[in-house]
């Protein structure tokens, strides 16, 4: 009997026990109330967000290659010009006097060939006299007419006037010499002369003017900036500022709209026509230059005007949607499968699920690529740099949620995370296909289209009032709705906040 009680005793005190820590798990007994939101279907976007300047799409700037000052203006802002107009005039009289001094040199340069010229005839007629009066002293000294100190004198004579002959026909070539040099000096002076015509490269529009009438430019080191010249105003950029977490998942020729602040309601379309691959980094923040393109048809834009785009990943129509804030929320005390699953796509890019299928536990880097080398046949090499960028992703994931950025999957918190880590797995699944073969690569992008989209975990309440986990697919996401692939059908209610209920 003694034996019984005590047993009866210790069961109450596991009771106890029990009680006390449902208790304390909830809050000392508080009750919640569930707010709940219904699938619906209606249309998804998925976009990228950056701001810009927009500027047309080719410009010249206007310079000068020679100093001087300005002394006359023929065009102004907005002006229509045609190319090899004169838009501007320099100051022409220092290039006219330097013009007269280099034809002078010219001239001068031309008497003193004349003048080496005569020299040289006259040092020839002094060779051929010398020559004639050797050979007859040479007939002379047969006979013995003439001494041998004569006949040295005559040769010595003559070997001086072919000497002079020499030097003057060099002296000849140096002054043809002279001559070119003065005739380069005359062209540059008059190229000088019509450079003082500031003449437009392009056919265009004036958008900027720099200089005033009387002001000094001086082109010592580089061209001073005179004018810009607009090519076309009717096709304008947009130089878009893109996150580095951002620019994996864009790609060229997306549609792309934005708008400006001088008409905030109105919409203007264009597309991604480039990604610039040169990093700009600010305060640790790097970002990607995102060239956009759009008509200007009406040229209601104008150049500098800051745009607020978007690219457009992608758009789904009537499809079944969740509120993103259902997908954030999560039991006190548990977090997001996204979170304990290691990621949104539950296992890592690519492929297949990431759950080994023995003990039910997460696959390692090595056995994913493993996996992933079995389905697309990999080599050796192609197989380690896989792996290699799955424990990159990894790594990176968790320094992320070491940061403190992975808490927003309690109520009421942000959705930053998930894109981000969506960000990696994109980014991961990129890197992945640049190594494939063609052949490999379209079915990897086929493994990926099969898949379907991102795994999450959402919750509904029983019958009971009990929260229930379920299994999700999500494809596309905006900033406030996801596209549902599977696990949910319409008017299926599912929880979007918790808050305790008033006692």
């Amino acid at each position: 009997m003694k034996k019984a009680w005590l047993t009866l005793a210790i069961l109450v005190v596991i009771a106890g026990v029990a009680g006390g820590t449902v208790y304390a798990m909830r809050d000392n007994g508080d009750t919640f109330e569930y707010e709940q939101k219904a699938i619906e279907v209606g249309d998804v976007e998925s976009v990228v967000n950056a701001t810009g300047a927009l500027e047309p799409v080719n410009t010249v700037i206007v310079g000068t290659e020679v100093s001087g000052q300005i002394s006359e203006l023929l065009v102004d802002f907005n002006d229509k010009v045609e190319q090899g107009q004169v838009i501007a005039r320099l100051d022409p009289r220092t290039f006219e006097a330097r013009l007269l001094q280099r034809e002078a040199d010219v001239e001068v340069a031309n008497a003193n060939i004349q003048s080496r010229n005569a020299e040289l005839t006259r040092s020839r007629s002094n060779m051929k006299r010398a020559q004639r009066e050797l050979s007859r002293r040479e007939e002379l000294s047969l006979d013995g007419h003439v001494s041998v100190s004569e006949l040295e004198n005559d040769k010595n004579a003559l070997d001086q006037a072919i000497a002079a002959v020499e030097i003057a026909t060099a002296s000849v070539t140096n002054a043809h010499a002279g001559l070119t040099q003065s005739e380069a000096a005359l062209a540059q002076a008059k190229l000088d002369l019509e450079r003082t015509y500031i003449r437009a490269p392009i056919s265009g529009t004036v958008i900027n003017r720099a200089v005033e009438i009387g002001q000094t430019v001086a082109a010592s080191f580089s061209a001073p900036e005179l004018f810009v010249i607009a090519h076309d105003l009717h096709e304008m950029k947009v130089e878009a500022s893109v996150d580095e977490a951002d620019v994996g998942r864009l790609r060229e020729g997306l549609p792309a709209r934005f708008t400006v602040d001088a008409y905030p309601d109105r919409d203007f379309n264009g597309r991604v026509s480039q990604i610039r691959k040169s990093p700009t980094e600010n305060q640790s923040v790097v970002t990607y230059k995102v060239i956009v393109t759009a008509r200007n048809d009406d040229l209601s834009l104008f150049p500098g005007m800051t745009a607020n785009v978007d690219m457009v990943l992608g758009r789904r129509q009537d499809v079944l949607t969740i509120p993103n804030s259902a997908l954030t929320y999560a039991p006190r005390g548990s977090q997001p499968e996204s979170q304990s699953s290691g990621g949104p796509t539950g296992g890592g890019p690519g492929g297949g699920g990431g759950r080994s299928g023995g003990g039910g536990g997460f696959m390692t880097p090595e056995q994913r690529a493993e996996q992933l080398a079995q389905q697309l046949d990999l080599n050796a090499d192609q197989t380690s740099k896989v792996a290699d960028i799955y424990q990159s992703s990894m790594q990176r994931m968790q320094a992320m949620f070491a940061g403190g950025a992975g808490r927003g999957g309690s109520p009421g918190g942000s959705s930053d995370m998930r894109q981000r880590m969506m960000n990696l797995f994109n980014e991961a699944n990129k890197e992945i296909a640049e190594i494939l073969e063609p052949e490999q690569r379209a079915k990897f992008e086929e493994m990926n289209a099969m898949r379907g989209g991102n795994r999450q975990s959402v919750y509904v309440l029983t019958e009971t009032g009990e929260e229930e986990r379920k299994s999700i697919v999500i494809g596309l996401q905006d900033d406030n709705m996801a596209e549902v692939v599977s696990g949910l059908d319409e008017g299926d209610m599912v929880i979007v906040r918790a808050k305790r209920a008033a006692t």
